[in-house]
């Protein structure tokens, strides 16, 4: 977990360190979408998602740690980016395959984001429909691009943290922490190792969740 030595990134992503993760988990295929977001709201709901749902279904949702989310995105990789550098087959940049980000149909779109973005053009804007980038090697679907998503985990220095996979609650928790990126973030901040602290109760068009769930 974190970023390597020879991987551009903040301090906040080090040190590089292990992490074992001895229970299964489920994780959701994709990010909790406008509709199931709606139908939480509608049962006013909205300030417990995870606790509804896990009411409604019976089973027990919960968000995931930042060392199961690190996890999940990498899906047996080390690259900066699960599916390794920016070009794929035929020359094809993979970024624009599999994930939903700042790119050149954003900077057409938004000539106010003049931040570096991916040399490819993945015809969205702003979010995209479910289902529209190849998933990464476990099956899941915009661990990186579409929106950051929330974890559990207090914002706090790696030199701390759990190595269970456990979240970690002893922090800053006035300050939680977003993973993966969003469709408005370049290179940088889509890597499988990129930390993003925000206030707790910090509301973006850009930030989103997705749950996971103790299978035993």
């Amino acid at each position: 977990m974190g970023s390597s030595g020879d991987e551009s990134g903040h301090p906040d992503e080090k040190p590089s360190h292990s992490v074992t993760i001895a229970r299964a988990l489920g994780v959701g295929k994709f990010e909790v979408t406008f509709d199931q977001w709606d139908a939480c709201v509608t049962a006013g709901a909205a300030r417990g998602y995870t606790e509804w749902l896990s009411n409604k279904t019976g089973k027990s949702y919960r968000l995931l740690s930042e060392a199961e989310w690190e996890y999940a995105a990498r899906a047996g990789t080390r690259t900066a980016w699960f599916w390794g550098d920016h070009r794929g087959r035929g020359g094809i940049p993979a970024a624009c395959l599999y994930a939903n980000s700042h790119d050149q149909t954003s900077m057409k779109n938004r000539p106010d984001f003049t931040w570096i973005a991916h040399p490819c053009e993945d015809q969205f804007t702003y979010t995209a429909p479910v289902g529209s980038f190849k998933p990464n090697a476990f099956g899941l679907n915009d661990m990186l691009g579409n929106v950051r998503e929330w974890v559990a985990d207090c914002k706090g220095h790696y030199a701390e943290a759990p190595t269970d996979g456990s979240a970690f609650e002893s922090g800053q928790c006035e300050h939680r922490i977003a993973r993966g990126g969003g469709w408005i973030d370049g290179p940088t901040w889509l890597r499988s190792s990129h930390r993003h602290p925000q206030p707790a109760n910090y509301v973006n068009y850009a930030v989103g969740f997705r749950v996971a769930r103790d299978l035993r």
